[in-house]
């Protein structure tokens, strides 16, 4: 009996549909979502972000009036991380990496929301969802798994073609976020949990999860030092470092038990003296609701401020470690510094985002912040743009 070989053929992989759609392809099919105001002003708040719509990802620019640009995508992004153009050509462009475990990296133009190139990772490869960039902005560090051990790894990419040009062990499992510290070195947070696309989103590993900080010689790879807080249950995510050197680190649980995840801390500090989480002000207990979640963390105005997405709360630290309060904010996540952190910071929620002056301290501080209404509630993270 004869047969026919389309009907026999498996469906192709996320990663072969990538592959062989090529750029030209898959431009075609975008529904690119043109400004609804063409000219925007340079002065105008501008937010490189993503969000999810109608069973779809997205990446592109937000403003108070409207969407500049938007741009489909294969699959959830992550990070979007401003490129420079004197390495990547005469456009202002931008770096999209997908979600973990992510199979692709975009380069889009951030003044209409061009695709200029679509990449797939290599073989065995997954993407941690964020990268950095090179100080001289020649290359892109990348954090990846690899597939076959689940070894955490560094990917230094060239930042034009996106291919990579080494690789090197990331010091520990699942790398998430990464930057480069005052020195020179890079340091990465290893978050411990092993995803695969076979598996989606499932945590492989939980039982034997081990997250750590590792800094990381970038010219030879080698190991610098390593840090890790006592209880191996908190996954180390997102980082943010102040102007004194003091690092930041994000936390998620990940216990089993409730009760454990609801009384995690939020954050870590890493000083000369070591990595400590710190302890919840007052009585000791975590916001009602927090469920051991810390979406995203950056500096602004002498504060470390962390978003608590299932609380709906933004909160803020000195980097000495004392609390200095909170701000509501419906399913916060994305935060970002503006101007460095000297002119305060954004944040993204479901419902609205928040533009708070560096003078924002605790709640109830009549601090001048502002809110937006957003049509859909952005993704992950965020990033301040001027065009």
């Amino acid at each position: 009996m004869a047969t026919d070989p389309a009907a026999t053929r498996p469906a192709p992989t996320r990663r072969q549909a990538l592959g062989t759609l090529g750029v030209a392809a898959w431009s075609a099919c975008l529904p690119t979502a043109a400004a609804t105001a063409q000219q925007v002003r340079s002065d105008t708040l501008q937010v490189l972000t993503a969000w999810q719509t109608g069973g779809r990802a997205y990446a592109g620019v937000w403003t108070p009036q409207s969407i500049r640009w938007a741009i489909a995508l294969p699959n959830r992004a992550h990070q979007l991380l401003p490129l420079s153009a004197r390495y990547t050509g005469a456009v202002r462009e931008a770096l999209v990496v997908a979600r973990r475990p992510g199979e692709y990296l975009a380069r889009v133009d951030t003044r209409n929301g061009r695709l200029l190139h679509l990449h797939t990772v290599e073989v065995d490869r997954y993407l941690g969802g964020h990268a950095v960039k090179s100080p001289d902005g020649r290359f892109i560090f990348t954090t990846e798994s690899d597939g076959d051990t689940g070894q955490g790894l560094i990917a230094q990419r060239h930042a034009g073609s996106l291919e990579t040009i080494r690789e090197f062990p990331s010091g520990g499992i699942g790398p998430h976020a990464l930057m480069w510290e005052p020195g020179g070195q890079l340091i990465v947070a290893n978050g411990g949990i092993l995803t695969l696309p076979e598996t989606g989103r499932r945590k492989r590993n939980l039982p034997q999860m081990a997250s750590n900080l590792t800094r990381l010689d970038s010219t030879s790879g080698s190991i610098v030092a390593q840090f890790a807080l006592d209880d191996p249950y908190l996954s180390l995510r997102h980082l943010a470092l102040a102007p004194d050197g003091t690092l930041a680190v994000a936390l998620q649980a990940e216990h089993s038990d409730p009760a454990l995840r609801q009384a995690a801390p939020a954050l870590a500090l890493l000083h000369s003296d070591g990595l400590h989480a710190l302890a919840w002000p007052a009585d000791g207990a975590a916001l009602q609701g927090w469920q051991g979640y810390a979406g995203d963390v950056c500096w602004a105005g002498d504060t470390f401020w962390v978003s608590a997405t299932h609380a709906g709360q933004v909160m803020g630290w000195s980097t000495a470690g004392e609390w200095r309060g909170m701000l509501p904010l419906a399913g916060a996540g994305a935060l970002m510094p503006v101007g460095n952190g000297a002119d305060g910071f954004m944040a993204g929620g479901s419902r609205e985002a928040l533009s708070a002056p560096t003078s924002t301290s605790a709640t109830g501080s009549g601090s001048a912040h502002r809110l937006y209404r957003l049509a859909r509630g952005w993704d992950n993270h965020g990033t301040l743009l001027s065009i």
